[in-house]
């Protein structure tokens, strides 16, 4: 192997890293478990959003930066109504819109992992935007609203 290939195969790591957790970032699934799930829809005072709505935005803010990266028909949301739900949500929600967190994140690992993917070109119909800077974007959303999430989880479970 050369060592652009090297820093190539060593980058793309780093980046699937981050975009599962681990080291300084939260894993979904330690998010979840013991995360009060009857309790995702509810008002915490003095915030917001309930759990699953901050869940559920993180995943439409997943999903659209994903999407803008790999179809250049693709029209983002509304901003910023387009990218928060109007209801409070419930278990069953908090269970599906999690579901599809995963899934929408493994399409982006896929993504990252796949060595033809020019992680540095820019994207055509973007305005300078690279593969990369859409996977760390990704990184850095989730990662903000996984905090939350173990904030609201802790005050959840009271």
């Amino acid at each position: 192997m050369t060592t652009d290939q090297n820093n190539d195969a060593s980058l793309r790591a780093h980046v699937i890293k981050l975009l599962r957790g681990g080291d300084a970032h939260l894993y979904f699934d330690d998010l979840n478990e013991g995360f009060p799930v009857d309790r995702c829809g509810d008002k915490i005072h003095g915030l917001p959003y309930t759990a699953w709505q901050v869940l559920e935005h993180l995943r439409i803010a997943q999903w659209d930066i994903m999407e803008f990266a790999r179809n250049a028909g693709y029209v983002s949301p509304e901003f910023p109504g387009g990218y928060w739900p109007k209801e409070n949500g419930n278990p069953g929600l908090w269970k599906a819109t999690l579901e599809k967190v995963r899934e929408d994140l493994n399409q982006m690992v896929a993504i990252v992992s796949d060595p033809a993917t020019d992680l540095f070109a820019p994207i055509p119909h973007g305005t300078g935007q690279t593969l990369l800077r859409q996977a760390l974007l990704i990184v850095d959303h989730n990662s903000y609203h996984l905090g939350s999430l173990a904030l609201m989880k802790r005050l959840l479970a009271g």
